[in-house]
């Protein structure tokens, strides 16, 4: 919306103000293109204090005038961030929350990190030529390495237990997972859902009981949702998704970056080559039929946000176009999900 629009001007003069007695000078602001739940605007600008200037980028993320589609807090999202620092993670620092936003930058709440200099995109991943099959190995292999250190950090001493409820156990891990979906779609439900109440009681029923471990899971990961420079990932972003779990609910997130799925060649470096190279430098193990399973729990999620986007639509304070695609045509596409996986819809 463009009155939502952070100007160059409107950035300058609160960066002024929050770095004071620091000067800022902001050369460029654009809103990153990609995304569907929140907002980011980055930010390049020059900071002087004390006599001396230095070039500086920031990040500044807030949810859409109505609202985000995820029901998971922003302020949620910022403590991820500040919580990764220091750690082996790479991540951008957070710097502050602003929980009370008034002029120059109006509007709903935002946080602001340090801006990574680098790429969401991997150039010609996606183009099919045989010739860039190593290129796309390469780049999910690096994909593969970061997660496994997202999967075995100490998530209690990083303190993700403060903002996160953990799994009593790994043999509990699914159905915690189920249950804490199903529960926050009950808040924000706005419609009955009788195929999603029949699936809730097969994904109960189905729910793997081997979780290697409890780790910490980003959600959304993937091509388009890192930041590379140089063939490596200097920056995992977008935690909005994150939560405690089974290391495997995070490659049902995956995009992309794990073999197997549309637009990759055939070839030796297929899913279970991908997770058995995942193992070899996390030392956890990941079945497929876990896999399998959390894509089918995907479908909830799905759900869950479509009718979280619906809330502005159905109050009118927000008509904004994706809001309409994921609560409609999301809610269809996890709806069929679920309903074939609980047998009570033909697979054609």
């Amino acid at each position: 919306m463009a009155d939502n629009a952070i100007t160059a001007d409107g950035a300058e003069a609160y960066l002024t103000q929050r770095l004071a007695p620091a000067t800022v000078r902001v050369h460029e602001i654009a809103k990153f293109p990609r995304g569907v739940s929140r907002e980011t605007w980055l930010i390049r600008a020059s900071v002087t204090a004390a006599g001396i200037e230095r070039e500086q980028g920031f990040s500044l993320r807030r949810d859409l005038p109505g609202g985000a589609v995820q029901p998971y807090p922003l302020r949620e999202e910022y403590e991820v961030y500040r919580r990764l620092e220091g750690s082996a993670i790479p991540a951008a620092r957070a710097l502050w929350y602003e929980s009370a936003p008034g002029e120059p930058i109006a509007g709903p709440d935002f946080y602001v990190r340090e801006r990574i200099e680098g790429d969401w995109e991997v150039p010609h991943f996606s183009d099919p030529d045989p010739r860039y099959d190593e290129l796309r190995i390469d780049a999910s292999k690096e994909h593969l390495r970061k997660l496994a250190l997202v999967h075995t950090c100490d998530w209690r001493a990083l303190g993700f237990d403060e903002i996160f409820d953990p799994p009593p156990s790994t043999e509990a891990c699914a159905t915690h997972a189920v249950d804490r979906l199903a529960r926050t779609l009950a808040r924000y439900q706005i419609e009955p859902l009788p195929a999603v109440t029949e699936a809730l009681e097969w994904l109960r029923e189905q729910a793997p009981r081997n979780a290697p471990r409890i780790s910490l899971l980003k959600g959304t990961n993937g091509h388009g949702e890192e930041i590379f420079r140089d063939g490596e990932i200097v920056g995992l972003s977008d935690w909005e998704e994150a939560s405690l779990g089974d290391p495997a609910f995070d490659f049902a997130h995956t995009q992309e970056f794990l073999p197997g799925e549309p637009g990759w060649a055939d070839g030796s470096f297929g899913t279970r080559a991908a997770l058995d190279y995942y193992e070899s430098v996390s030392g956890i193990h990941v079945e497929l039929a876990s896999l399998a399973y959390y894509r089918i729990l995907r479908s909830l999620e799905v759900v869950l946000f479509s009718h979280h986007a619906a809330l502005p639509l159905v109050a009118g304070t927000d008509l904004m176009a994706r809001l309409g695609w994921v609560a409609t045509e999301m809610l269809y596409v996890g709806q069929t999900g679920l309903a074939r996986a609980a047998g009570i819809l033909d697979e054609d």
